[in-house]
């Protein structure tokens, strides 16, 4: 099994639990007699053929599997009743097998929490795309927003920047399928594909009159895991998502910039990170820690529960550090700025991150049957909090008022998530980072808090440093 820590609020938008029916007491068998009506309904309302069988027992499979991996108990007759609600309204022999298939396990492991799904060979293919930071698609950064997919932003120099696809803009339809009543993953699985393939987006976008349609054609898409700089003599790592490169990333980047000098600071900007591998997370976290817990998992079964601890061997050892957070840094970027700011190896600054402290694992069902991902441990930090639903809380929060009066979606406002802890504590300082006037054009506030704060050397200087001068008495 493959394990990923992955929140979408974006893209990849962003690789964790609901209760409710998950938590049974006595938790059924999953027997012939308990699948009998959802078989039925199944073979009701697709069109006969090879495919109808297979897809037909593989309903077991999957629910067998779930009962026994899953992060909780589960309530089979209530997964039961989530795909047959889907499959009871469809018309006598009206629906393509693997197509009605997907769509009622969906619907049944949706109702456990967001991030469990049943993934197909093209989805399963794409997930395996994503885990290298390449794969065939338009350069969309998407989020869901009443039923509709949301672009978060294009990337440079992708077909969706060149078609013009703005932020905000609605996808309403794929080529001739409604985005209405499409899961996030699946609509982003209709996004990708072959390079060379075409793909015709309907556009719905405020202060535009009707929606209109934008045509574009997959290309290869990489994406940059990793942008560095020095700004002064602070190192500014800026880490988008955790592929398999990442921990190999950063220490490329750290021994290119310490080959000049040592950097008297290190800021490590994870915002808008929506995460990626658990191990990768792991390993950076690591990587800015000699000692201490990184990380725990606490599933239900012994093969989902472990620790992990830091070994003796150091990047940037004593090097003051600012972890930079945001609403959408999630999962993998979370485990990293609780393990630093819990050890405290780094102050966290930013904006409470997005608050999902779940671990997918990819399970497979067998040749040709596809995989599940499926929800199987949360999380927690060194202190033994987990960050499901209410996020990493910042040491020094960032704010700006439109932004406050605005808010932004979370983990916590997602259908069947799943519970999780406490509040953080709360910050120890709030500043309106629009007061922290960037030294230069390519310094968002946020950073230049960051650089500013490392510049001050300790939060009281840092807060005195943002007060404004007193008016000078006149005579």
């Amino acid at each position: 099994m493959t394990r990923f820590l992955r929140a979408l609020p974006s893209l990849a938008a962003a690789s964790l639990f609901a209760a409710g029916a998950a938590l049974a007491a006595s938790p059924l068998p999953v027997t012939d007699e308990l699948l009998a009506p959802l078989e039925s309904a199944y073979e009701r309302a697709v069109k006969p053929g090879e495919q109808v069988e297979p897809h037909r027992e593989l309903f077991g499979t999957v629910l067998r599997r779930v009962q026994r991996s899953y992060a909780h108990e589960v309530d089979v007759p209530g997964l039961v009743a989530a795909a047959l609600k889907t499959l009871e309204p469809l018309e006598p022999q009206s629906g393509e097998p693997a197509e009605v298939f997907r769509k009622a396990i969906n619907a049944a492991l949706a109702s456990l929490d967001p991030h469990s799904r049943y993934l197909d060979a093209r989805a399963q293919s794409n997930q395996r795309s994503a885990i290298t930071g390449t794969f065939g698609g338009l350069g969309l950064q998407v989020d869901m927003v009443d039923g509709l997919v949301r672009v978060v932003a294009p990337m440079d120099g992708t077909p969706a920047a060149r078609a013009g696809l703005q932020s905000g803009d609605l996808i309403v339809r794929f080529d001739d399928q409604p985005v209405l009543g499409m899961a996030l993953p699946d609509a982003i699985s209709r996004m990708r594909g072959q390079p060379g393939t075409p793909i015709a987006l309907m556009i719905r976008r405020a202060g535009r009159e009707g929606e209109f349609t934008v045509s574009l054609v997959r290309e290869t898409i990489r994406t940059q895991t990793l942008r560095w700089s020095m700004h002064g003599d602070v190192l500014v790592l800026r880490l988008a998502s955790f592929t398999s490169s990442a921990t190999a990333s950063i220490e490329k980047a750290i021994a290119e910039a310490t080959a000049t000098r040592m950097p008297r600071a290190v800021v490590l900007d994870m915002r808008g990170n929506p995460g990626g591998l658990l191990r990768e997370g792991v390993s950076l976290a690591d990587a800015f820690l000699d000692t201490g817990e990184i990380v725990s998992l606490r599933g239900r079964t012994p093969g989902n529960r472990r620790i992990w601890k830091a070994n003796a061997a150091q990047q940037l050892a004593g090097v003051p550090m600012v972890v930079l957070v945001d609403g959408r840094s999630a999962s993998a970027a979370e485990l990293v700025a609780a393990a630093l700011q819990e050890n405290g190896r780094a102050i966290v600054m930013g904006q409470r991150s997005f608050g999902k402290g779940s671990v997918q694992s990819i399970v497979s069902l067998g040749e040709g049957q596809g995989a599940l991902r499926l929800t199987t441990a949360l999380y927690h930090g060194p202190s033994g909090r987990t960050v499901q639903r209410t996020g990493v809380g910042p040491d020094i929060e960032l704010f700006t008022e439109a932004a406050t009066a605005s808010g932004s979606r979370r983990e916590a406002d997602r259908a069947h998530a799943l519970p999780g802890a406490d509040e953080p504590l709360p910050p120890k300082a709030r500043v309106e980072q629009t007061r922290c006037a960037p030294a230069q054009k390519t310094v968002d506030p946020g950073l230049a808090c960051a650089l500013a704060f490392l510049e001050a050397g300790g939060m009281e200087t840092f807060l005195v440093a943002l007060q404004p001068a007193e008016a000078s008495e006149a005579h």
